[in-house]
């Protein structure tokens, strides 16, 4: 299979506004959160095997006052190019530490360290979608704290977080299953009111863009 097709690849999303729409393009809802879509998408790979799997939704970006570079824009599709587990294990008096640093088997268990997608099929899809390819954090509390996302941003070095690509990633990896990972940006990280949110525009381009790497697929 060409890296820039993804026929037959299964589309899957966390929550309801995500993906609903797109059910005839046989998007699959996997739940919210880092157990819900681990959980979800095992099942179907235990029952079915197919090419590959497109992980789509939107994401917060980590504003520039709390990294290194521009922030990216709200509404934008970036692709994921690497996520990893950015709040697995135990925060301490002078920083974190992840799980892996705590001795504990780094084969079997999620750590921060990155998880690198598909290379070749993330950089077709940018292509495809005129995208920035993006490192992500996988989360389970956001950060709607300005300190937690400048601390978020600084020990990860991610561009954006989720709350369900690591484990995806995580999950893929297991059962050698090929995944691309297209977010749309609904708002910045950090203090709420600084968020600039707009769900409704990153789910419109979010669409757009899932329209465009599956349907061309089937041309």
């Amino acid at each position: 299979m060409h890296p820039s097709s993804l026929r037959g690849f299964l589309p899957v999303y966390a929550a309801s506004a995500e993906g609903d729409a797109l059910s005839d393009l046989g998007a699959v809802a996997l739940g919210v959160g880092k157990v819900a879509a681990a959980v979800s998408l095992s099942e179907r790979l235990m029952r079915m095997r197919p090419p590959g799997v497109l992980l789509f939704g939107v994401a917060g970006a980590y504003p520039s006052r709390h990294r290194n570079g521009a922030s990216l824009r709200i509404g934008e599709v970036v692709v994921v190019e690497s996520d990893g587990f950015g709040d697995e294990g135990v925060a301490v008096a002078d920083g974190f530490l992840d799980v892996g640093s705590l001795g504990m088997p780094q084969q079997d268990t999620p750590t921060s360290s990155p998880i690198l997608l598909d290379a070749l099929r993330a950089r077709a899809a940018a292509d495809a979608l005129v995208a920035p390819l993006v490192r992500a954090t996988t989360v389970s509390t956001c950060s709607g704290l300005e300190s937690l996302s400048a601390q978020l941003a600084d020990r990860t070095g991610a561009d954006i977080e989720t709350m369900e690509g690591a484990a995806v990633a995580f999950v893929c990896e297991r059962h050698s299953v090929p995944l691309v990972h297209v977010r749309a940006i609904s708002n910045y990280c950090g203090e709420r009111s600084r968020g600039e949110w707009d769900l409704k525009r990153a789910v419109r381009a979010l669409h757009d863009a899932v329209s465009v790497l599956l349907l061309e697929s089937e041309a």
